[in-house]
């Protein structure tokens, strides 16, 4: 089984730190990340109970993007109560209770990012994240406060089984999935060139989104690079004979 690392945005008040931390513990999960964090107050460990050692060794950033850059993760698991549509696919989030399935790899670490109280995740932060992932809750009243969304996952989480066999391949890295998806852009800006830029702008989401959900094995991403590139190329020859055809006549 992989990693799982719980990643706490901005967190605004120091109690639902300590909440967060013991639900976290409660769950068999031994790592808390903390990112331009609120100060860490008597409150925070007195709600922590025994799970004081989690807030003693979290790790702190300033922000997301400097995390990403200094921990190794393989995936990042965004959550959200407020869901996308056609106009924002990035937002296009699956129900919690997936996670007890989604086939995550079988090594390496996985981080479950969870935005600030009053506001959540904001859009360049869901950006960043490779699976979006919402806790279907009534539709009236969305929005969970922090210590009880960070334990409705870390329950999901904790249903899978440890017992399966190892997966025979190795996971992709965040960056070869990137260098794939650079790939999937410039396909699509020579697939649509001429078309509206919204909808282009929309296919290139959809590609990295699938890029995100799939869990891609090294082989597959390295695969597809290459195929993306031979699709490239051909498109380009064809364009290229097309071209001096129409100089000839």
């Amino acid at each position: 089984m992989p990693q799982f690392t719980f990643i706490l945005d901005r967190p605004q008040f120091p109690g639902n730190i300590g909440f967060s931390a013991r639900v976290i513990k409660n769950f068999g999960f031994k790592e808390i990340i903390l990112l331009d964090s609120c100060e860490i107050t008597s409150e925070t460990y007195q709600f922590a109970v025994k799970a004081e050692d989690l807030v003693k060794k979290a790790k702190k950033y300033q922000s997301l993007g400097e995390m990403l850059t200094a921990e190794d993760l393989n995936y990042l698991i965004g959550t959200t109560a407020r869901i996308g549509g056609s106009k924002n696919p990035k937002r296009n989030a699956v129900p919690s209770v997936r996670l007890r399935s989604y086939p995550f790899p079988s090594t390496g670490t996985i981080g479950v990012l969870f935005g600030p109280e009053q506001a959540g995740l904001e859009n360049e932060e869901i950006q960043m994240c490779d699976l979006i992932v919402t806790i279907p809750t009534a539709e009236g009243y969305p929005s969970l406060n922090l210590s009880h969304a960070v334990g409705i996952i870390a329950y999901e989480l904790s249903l899978r089984t440890e017992s399966g066999r190892t997966l025979p391949y190795e996971p992709s890295k965040k960056k070869e999935r990137e260098v794939l998806v650079t790939f999937w852009r410039k396909l699509i800006e020579d697939v649509y060139e001429g078309k509206p830029r919204g909808k282009i702008e929309i296919f290139k989401e959809i590609m990295e989104n699938l890029a995100g959900r799939s869990f891609l094995t090294r082989r597959e991403t390295h695969s597809l690079i290459g195929i993306t590139k031979e699709i490239r190329r051909k498109i380009k020859n064809r364009s290229n004979v097309k071209g001096t055809r129409d100089e000839r006549v």
